[in-house]
């Protein structure tokens, strides 16, 4: 089984176990400051894992409910990189717009990139260098590609939040000026949806000022394959482990 499989497999059993728990009370702990985990979570991340460490047990895993800081390109070892609930604060108060995430990255560089949209049945995914597509339930794949929108002033721009207040702050002054110079801002509360939305050309542009390597490292390699581009805030070229991204078509 390829690596690109594994992760497509890994993700659809996730989802499995987040759709079997959608309608049942939820377990919430808090983990930190505007930082909440449920036992969804934490049993998709166990279903995640099993089914990659089955198939590589050579390759690392990093997984947000648990697992070593990411190392960035000192470490070339392949390593997994997961999120097993991203949009939890969305799966906790029952808003349907969460997310399953891996990406596959060697040292600072993506070759995988999975978001599974369980409510939808929908599956972007992404290998290095051969283009990114959407797999809906029972059909065939479709090459993606980032929407043609030329002028700012016509787009549809995407914004997540952190959980830092002077961070939220500096996203709160940047809303303002992108608010008032496009045609509308949308915050989804899952950065990995956002991002193969806008790989789909559903949204123009999405800017966060806080990712985790967990929120981008896959869906940032879609968002590549499907034609768009990934700067932080100032224009430089962004990688894997940095919090502050800007992309777009």
């Amino acid at each position: 089984m390829s690596e690109l499989e594994s992760a497509v497999a890994a993700a659809h059993a996730a989802g499995t176990v987040l759709l079997e728990r959608w309608p049942a009370e939820r377990e919430v702990r808090v983990k930190g400051f505007r930082d909440i985990v449920t036992e969804a979570d934490v049993a998709a991340q166990a279903t995640i894992i099993e089914r990659l460490k089955g198939d590589f047990p050579d390759h690392a895993i990093l997984a947000e409910e648990g697992g070593a800081p990411y190392s960035g390109a000192g470490d070339l070892c392949p390593t997994w990189v997961v999120d097993p609930l991203d949009g939890t604060t969305n799966y906790a108060h029952r808003l349907p717009n969460w997310s399953v995430a891996i990406g596959l990255v060697y040292g600072s560089e993506a070759r995988v990139g999975v978001v599974h949209d369980p409510l939808r049945s929908l599956v972007f995914w992404a290998e290095r260098g051969r283009g990114a597509y959407l797999s809906r339930a029972g059909g065939p794949a479709e090459r993606l590609e980032v929407s043609r929108t030329e002028r700012f002033a016509s787009a549809v721009v995407a914004v997540d939040w952190a959980r830092d207040d002077d961070v939220r702050r500096e996203t709160v002054r940047t809303f303002d000026k992108v608010a008032l110079a496009c045609t509308s801002v949308r915050s989804l509360g899952s950065a990995c949806l956002a991002a193969a939305y806008l790989a789909a050309g559903w949204l123009d542009a999405y800017f966060h000022f806080a990712l985790q390597p967990w929120d981008m490292a896959g869906p940032g390699l879609i968002v590549a394959e499907a034609g768009g581009r990934l700067t932080t805030p100032e224009g430089e070229p962004w990688q894997v482990g940095q919090p502050r991204l800007a992309c777009s078509n």
